[in-house]
């Protein structure tokens, strides 16, 4: 097992000293305002989050059950088994793809791999909704932060 020393983000100093990130990180994954799935290196269903099951194709039958039955289009497998192959020879960095996979609702994919002192253990999915996201910037283009802050500060910027 990985010693707290040898784990990168307290070799990096990119956390607190003496806190463990697993005290939150399952809040995180749940209340993170985007989807999360997470499978095992087979391809396995192991989680996922509440917007998922909210926003995705996603149900408690779904745990323990390999995702490949869950795909729509044929050519969604070959697709997902050539990227666990990446994975599997040692790619470490993220995937990234738009798919539509519902019809109407495009969304933008993450996947990362997840290792565990070195080993690939599984993969992480994070999803995000096309129209939310193009929607924000759309509203940052337009207005930069001030539409943020009356949201969130409605009595207005601090003085500075």
């Amino acid at each position: 097992m990985t010693s707290r020393a040898e784990l990168a983000e307290v070799a990096e100093k990119r956390i607190a000293t003496d806190w463990g990130l697993d005290e939150w990180a399952d809040r995180l994954v749940e209340q993170a305002g985007l989807g999360v799935t997470i499978l095992d290196r087979h391809g396995t269903v192991m989680y996922y989050n509440k917007w998922a099951s909210e926003h995705l194709d996603r149900m408690p039958e779904y745990i323990d059950d390999d995702v490949r039955k869950r795909h729509r289009r044929a050519v969604t497998n070959p697709r997902f088994d050539a990227m666990l192959k990446l994975f599997e020879d040692g790619r470490i960095e993220p995937v990234s793809y738009v798919a539509r996979p519902y019809g109407k609702t495009t969304i933008l994919v993450t996947v990362s791999p997840i290792r565990v002192e070195g080993e690939f253990v599984g993969l992480s999915q994070i999803v995000l909704l096309k129209d939310e996201v193009q929607e924000l910037c759309a509203r940052f283009d337009t207005s930069g932060r001030d539409s943020f802050e009356r949201e969130m500060l409605p009595d207005g910027p601090p003085a500075t």
